[in-house]
């Protein structure tokens, strides 16, 4: 009678740690996934996200009032080249202007 209350509880053990584990197999999918984004943050404490394959032109500190940094998310954010203010290759513009 020993075994066979032994032998029980040991299946429903497995059972509810299988069925805890299909569960939150989602869940933990989701935490190791890359994050396909880059965020930057301002000196006020704004922080943004830009989705990967997208650029952004950050100001370049004065005296220049036109000139930007060209930076693509890949992610990291990798910078490319300077360019001047409306340039088409910018699909934001930092968020402080």
């Amino acid at each position: 009678m020993r075994r066979l209350l032994v032998m029980f509880l040991a299946m429903a053990s497995l059972t509810q740690a299988h069925a805890e584990a299909t569960m939150n197999a989602p869940d933990r999918a989701k935490m190791n996934a890359p994050d396909a984004s880059c965020s930057y943050t301002l000196a006020n404490g704004d922080t943004y996200r830009i989705p990967a394959g997208q650029n952004l032109c950050w100001r370049v500190p004065p005296p220049s009032n036109r000139v930007y940094t060209l930076l693509r998310c890949d992610p990291p954010f990798q910078e490319l080249n300077r360019v001047q203010m409306g340039d088409d290759r910018c699909n934001k513009y930092e968020e402080r202007q």
